[in-house]
């Protein structure tokens, strides 16, 4: 009754009468019943793929992120210590804190995280994964992050300013486009090489790239845990700072608001961001219309986003560019899910074996492969696959070596030291 759409909707129904009769007959208000609409809630992933079959337009993800709101609300959802140590590092702000929480907790914690990964295998159970919480966290292994984040490398932003980004010298300055680019937690804070990689891209087509003060998330990951008023902290402090921004920048005609991540187009698009700085749209597809073409090729495999920020169109976007040869689709979800992999690792534990599955049977003889993907948190969840020989890369990073070489992160910090801050 977890897995299913309409099923969860039946279970839900049943949960109901069974609340009321335990209040009517047994004059209960402790609720215990909700343990289970907390197992409803729980098995999505927020994807919304189950809108468009749906014959009466329900939608599932948001249903869930309610149900979880409610048990936020009543006191009866159960946050682990990993899920809320996140959140905060999502929300925060502070530079000494970021630095402190990525170097402990993301760094060193994920290399923790590893060995014991590999020291816990005896004890794993073969058929699912265990019972006890601590030992499911190390059911896989996570993926090293890059030793510097974007904020490393860049000139100084304080949180009232923003910094511009000058395109080289490209034909007519009075051509030349603006946006805003919109990094996100997954390519700001985690896996930099992706923000680094679409402001290199973005200048090298001769496109005046504006970033906004450091630290900033969409909001969507507070909600999707049903942290209502902290998500509704984050979009009023983002659609502030977005407000302020453009005001300052009235000068400029933005044509588009560019992201790196599918997660944060659905968060910007709820806080109206393509009010200020026009549609949302995802990096390659910019760049697509921007007039990139490459040359090369090479058998690669891709990987959608349960947020797609190309809409689907991944292959055909790629296609277009060139320089990819084939791209073969790999079903399934990732399992990472945002922070589902620290909430509720029985869970993804199952999704993470389906995908490793699909994996080896698109690797084949060949045993090793690349796995395209448009999605930060994703490059996170394929790279719990790399014993099966997958190596998961971002489409902006895919796009910045097939254009500018291995030497691509150089030609970016020479770009991002002309880069100005400006006070809004």
């Amino acid at each position: 009754m977890f897995y299913h759409p309409r099923n969860k909707n039946l279970a839900i129904g049943s949960l109901i009468e069974a609340l009321i009769y335990d209040a009517q007959r047994e004059r209960s208000t402790h609720f215990e019943l909700l343990q289970w609409l907390e197992e409803v809630a729980d098995h999505c992933t927020i994807c919304h793929k189950c809108l468009a079959p749906c014959p009466v337009e329900i939608d599932t993800g948001e249903v869930s992120i309610l149900e979880r709101e409610i048990l936020n609300e009543w006191g009866y959802k159960h946050t682990p210590l990993a899920t809320r140590l996140t959140l905060k590092y999502l929300d925060s702000r502070s530079p000494a804190f970021n630095n402190l929480f990525r170097t402990s907790v993301v760094q060193i914690g994920g290399a923790a995280q590893r060995v014991l990964s590999k020291l816990s295998a005896p004890f794993q159970p073969a058929d699912g994964a265990s019972a006890f919480y601590p030992l499911r966290l190390l059911r896989s292994s996570v993926a090293a992050v890059p030793g510097l984040t974007l904020r490393d490398v860049v000139p100084a932003c304080e949180a009232d300013q923003a910094l511009v980004f000058e395109p080289e010298t490209n034909g007519n300055s009075d051509e030349r486009k603006t946006v805003f680019y919109f990094p996100g937690c997954g390519s700001e804070r985690l896996y930099s090489d992706i923000s680094m990689a679409t402001i290199h891209l973005l200048l090298k087509s001769g496109t005046r790239v504006v970033l906004p003060p450091p630290f900033l998330c969409c909001g969507f990951p507070a909600q999707v845990n049903g942290k209502s008023s902290l998500h509704s902290r984050t979009v009023l402090r983002d659609t502030i700072l977005f407000s302020q921004i453009r005001t300052m920048l009235a000068h400029l005609d933005f044509d588009a608001c560019v992201i790196s991540c599918g997660t944060c187009r659905e968060g910007l698009t709820q806080m109206d961001t393509a009010d200020l700085f026009g549609r949302v749209v995802d990096v390659a597809g910019y760049l697509l219309e921007r007039g990139l073409r490459l040359e090369g090729d090479g058998n690669y495999l891709y990987h959608a986003p349960c947020h797609d920020s190309l809409d689907g169109a991944a292959a055909t976007v790629l296609q277009q560019i060139g320089g990819f040869g084939s791209v073969q689709a790999v079903p399934h979800c990732c399992s990472e899910a945002g922070t589902l992999a620290l909430s509720r690792p029985d869970i993804t534990d199952a999704m993470l074996h389906r995908k490793r599955e699909a994996f080896v049977e698109a690797i084949g003889p060949a045993k090793k492969a690349t796995v395209l993907t448009n999605c930060p948190a994703c490059v996170q969840g394929l790279g719990r696959s790399r014993d099966v020989g997958v190596e998961p890369l971002h489409i902006a990073v895919a796009l910045a070596e097939k254009l500018s070489g291995a030497e691509w992160k150089k030609q970016f910090l020479l770009q991002a030291a002309h880069a100005t801050a400006i006070a809004f």
